[in-house]
């Protein structure tokens, strides 16, 4: 049930001075989110896949390639068994995906005849099936796969090294073997055996069994993964790697596992120092998500040929390597690939939580300060789709892959946390974890656990946050009185003034700053405009809505000044506070009358660091905050400038 009643907490803010990491690579995302929309281009086979074959008719349980690849001609030949289960009665026929290019020479098993076209392998068993009972069936194929920039396998190089891989999701895993393309069908193991030029080396999902070598100078790799895996996580990269482990112990130090790393031969970038982070981020997630999901078999990082990354089960294919990549494709093993997104409608469950996850990472290194600084990095609405985080129609290009499902469903888990408080948070993850694991869940799944857990009603929540459009905008006004000569009368009023059909019922804490000390106080907002009113013990200085930046938002402070409740009458641009500071620090600024100007911050160079406000000023009286992220400590100059008026303050930035 939502909790009415406003809670005041009485505290003193000391901000420690901690570090904080500047170097927030955010092109790897780009890269990423371009390389999965382009796999999205033919809306014609997407929209025709999702409704094709008679896949909710069966259960797949393994797959084992028998596979060999030929670069000179960039095709591959061999073999496929596919074992299964009938979901009905009367299960006579079994409709595979496999891509029309690709060609069929044999199916061999259960199976009296097949027939290939329009991308569906259908093939009829010799008899009907009842629910339950197994099917099992060998395809010999070979062909050229769906290839290129806008396809799920590559043929490329690298400084003339072959570079071989493959990318699946969302619905191309069908372009290189036959299966069930669906997100929410996962195998109980695989066998991957590949057979490659013997100066290449075949990297997959699981453990390495063994290795032969060949007489006509190839090389065979037998791969096993024995643990259930959604079919567009299953993968394969081969190149010239070099290749390296490092070791990772279990929490409970009872099992070593190997973390190990292909990168292409004679790569010169330096790598190996953000890769070396890995253990330690498995440890990391390890301790509040529960231990490592596949611990019986590896931890991969393999150099593949697209942009960003992709969380290949056990083996992570990576376009490059830095902290924040390593960190979300690592995520993914917990979040994407052990617990699934039911269907492409909920790839949040798999982005928005590996995104959060770069946030813990960053305030598992620096602190409070840095999960603040990240956040406030991933709150850029105008990078965003208009759409919600659950997308609605999965044929669109670039709807599924979308800064929002990554940035919004990161904040959507932030704000989650605030609410249910850290250690019912943290509880979430370990139930969603034990009811969901090695299966897929949608958002109802998701809530149904929150729910459970931390004794919410929270369903107002996923509405507007999930399947809702945009985030508030509060527009905040407030003025003080004495009511005696102890106590101050203190009225609050906030509006939502988005333009979105959506309103946001939100717990909303307001910082007080008073003469004797700071005080928060926690208000229920659930409509358009609320008025909110209380008394304290202590002259308010300065209010500020969700000083911890916990809810996704953008605010606009009051146009008067909370004694006058008029507009002031003279140019003022207020000292900062706090000043020094390490996180964010706020400042006033009071307007008699309209200007056009900008609002910057210069450092001792006289260089412009930010630009905090461009063009119209109204008048009236604002705060404003500034939160530096990349710049060092030192000495910087807020200023005002216009046509007629220059304002300057001097603030103390110390990381």
């Amino acid at each position: 049930m939502r909790c009415l009643k406003t809670s005041i907490v009485f505290f003193l803010i000391a901000l420690p001075l901690i570090g904080i990491r500047a170097q927030y690579d955010e092109d790897w995302l780009d890269r990423e989110i371009q390389t999965k929309q382009r796999l999205l281009q033919d809306r014609r086979a997407l929209a025709k896949l999702a409704a094709s074959t008679n896949a909710a008719d069966y259960d797949i349980g393994y797959y084992g390639f028998d596979l060999h690849v030929n670069v000179d001609s960039q095709t591959i030949a061999g073999s496929v068994t596919i074992r299964g289960k009938s979901r009905i009665d009367s299960l006579n026929l079994v409709e595979l995906d496999l891509a029309s290019g690709l060609n069929v020479h044999a199916v061999t098993g259960q199976a009296v005849s097949y027939q290939h076209g329009n991308n569906i392998l259908q093939i009829r068993l010799p008899e009907a099936l009842s629910t339950g009972e197994g099917f099992e069936f060998t395809i010999d194929y070979s062909g050229s796969p769906l290839t290129g920039g806008f396809q799920g396998f590559s043929f490329g190089s690298y400084n003339g090294s072959p570079i071989v891989s493959t990318l699946s999701q969302p619905y191309y895993a069908y372009g290189w073997f036959p299966c069930k393309d669906r997100p929410n069908d996962k195998a109980d193991s695989v066998d991957i055996t590949l057979t490659v030029p013997a100066n290449l080396e075949a990297v997959a999902n699981g453990t390495l069994k063994k290795v032969e070598n060949n007489s006509d100078g190839t090389r065979t790799y037998f791969w096993q993964e024995r643990y259930p895996i959604a079919t567009y996580l299953i993968s394969l990269a081969i190149s010239e790697y070099t290749s390296w482990q490092d070791t990772y112990v279990s929490q409970d130090s009872s099992l070593t596992m190997p973390v190990m790393y292909w990168i292409y031969k004679d790569m010169p970038s330096p790598y190996t120092t953000d890769l070396a982070l890995t253990p330690s981020m498995i440890s990391f997630f390890s301790s509040i998500w529960g231990e490592y999901p596949f611990i019986k078999e590896k931890y991969g990082q393999a150099q593949f040929s697209w942009g960003g990354g992709m969380e290949h089960q056990t083996c992570a294919s990576m376009g490059s390597f830095n902290e924040m990549l390593i960190c979300h494709e690592l995520a993914h093993q917990w979040w994407g690939d052990m617990v699934t997104c039911a269907n492409w409608k909920n790839i949040w469950l798999n982005e928005g939580f590996a995104r959060y996850a770069e946030a813990l990472w960053r305030e598992h290194i620096d602190g409070k300060t840095g999960l603040e600084a990240y956040m406030q990095i991933l709150n850029r609405p105008q990078s965003w789709q208009n759409s919600s985080v659950y997308i609605t129609d999965t044929t669109r290009v670039s709807a599924i892959f979308n800064r929002i499902v990554y940035d919004k469903g990161a904040w959507i888990l932030h704000m989650l946390r605030k609410i249910a408080g850290k250690e019912n948070f943290r509880a979430i993850f370990l139930a969603y974890r034990e009811r969901h694991s090695m299966g897929a869940a949608d958002t109802e799944d998701f809530q149904r656990v929150c729910e459970e857990v931390s004794g919410l009603d929270l369903d107002y929540f996923f509405s507007e946050w999930v399947y809702g459009l945009g985030q508030p905008h509060y527009q905040v006004s407030w003025h003080r009185v004495p009511a005696s000569d102890e106590h101050w009368t203190v009225s609050v009023r906030i509006q939502q003034i988005q333009t979105t059909a959506t309103y946001f019922s939100m717990p909303i804490e307001l910082y007080l700053q008073t003469e004797t000390g700071d005080t928060i106080i926690t208000v229920w907002n659930s409509r358009r405009l609320q008025d909110h009113e209380f008394q304290i013990n202590s002259k308010p200085l300065e209010l500020i809505i969700d000083p911890d930046n916990y809810i996704l938002k953008s605010v606009a402070y009051s146009t008067v000044d909370p004694d006058l409740v008029t507009n002031p009458t003279e140019f003022e641009l207020s000292g900062a506070y706090p000043n020094p500071f390490n996180g964010s620090t706020h400042f006033r600024l009071y307007l008699p009358h309209d200007i056009l100007g900008q609002l910057r911050v210069y450092n001792l160079a006289g260089q412009q660091v930010a630009l905090i406000g461009d063009g119209r000023f109204r008048s009236g009286y604002r705060t404003y905050q500034w939160s530096p992220t990349t710049q060092a400590s030192g000495i910087y100059f807020i200023r005002l400038e216009s046509d007629d008026q220059f304002l300057e303050r001097k603030v103390l930035y110390l990381k």
